[in-house]
């Protein structure tokens, strides 16, 4: 115990400030490479893309690897790995996802009137129709899925039968927006035209 009484271990707060430090460092150097990267760019439709991607990249990789770690934790009946993946995934939904969600869009539909692309076509109608069901899908019943999930878990118990319910309902669903998300790539790279 600390002379002021307070029960933090002594390593606590040099990890901590370690911690704190590298991210602030790591999030310096990304923002500087960034401006670089974007500035030096030929075009602005390039940074539009360059944005979009980054976008895609933190909501569709975010998704793929809450699903892969859910599979895992499902597997190995870990109801406490679940429920901390739980309340993980509701904050970083939140503040990570949706926000990428939305960039994502945006910066699709700048493209879309940069390259003066047409609305009516197969790979357009097919981006849109899945990002406004995966939007929905995530944002009006992941997120809040997750948090009756973790009070469930809190007041049941992370092994509890309602537990258990609500976890393999939201895992069956976020396995077909994931699969959604990565279709939704395919065609936006592939562009097919039917």
């Amino acid at each position: 115990m600390s002379p002021d009484g307070d029960s933090t271990a002594v390593g606590e707060a040099p990890a901590a400030a370690r911690t704190a430090g590298s991210t602030l460092l790591a999030a310096a150097f990304l923002v500087a490479g960034a401006i670089v990267l974007l500035w030096y760019a030929p075009d602005s439709v390039l940074v539009y893309r360059a944005l979009h991607v980054i976008a895609i990249v933190i909501w569709v990789g975010g998704d793929i690897t809450l699903t892969t770690l859910g599979i895992v934790f499902e597997r190995r009946r870990d109801g406490e790995a679940l429920a901390v993946l739980g309340k993980l995934g509701a904050w970083i939904g939140v503040h990570v996802y949706t926000p990428a969600l939305f960039a994502a869009l945006g910066f699709g539909i700048a493209l879309m009137q940069k390259y003066d692309y047409s609305w009516s076509v197969f790979w357009v109608d097919f981006a849109l129709v899945g990002w406004a069901i995966a939007a929905t899908v995530g944002v009006g019943f992941v997120g809040p899925e997750l948090g009756r999930i973790d009070r469930a878990a809190q007041q049941l118990g992370p092994d509890s039968d309602e537990v258990r319910r609500r976890v393999k309902c939201l895992f069956t669903i976020f396995r077909f927006d994931t699969a959604l998300l990565i279709l939704i790539v395919l065609d936006m790279t592939a562009k097919p035209s039917f």
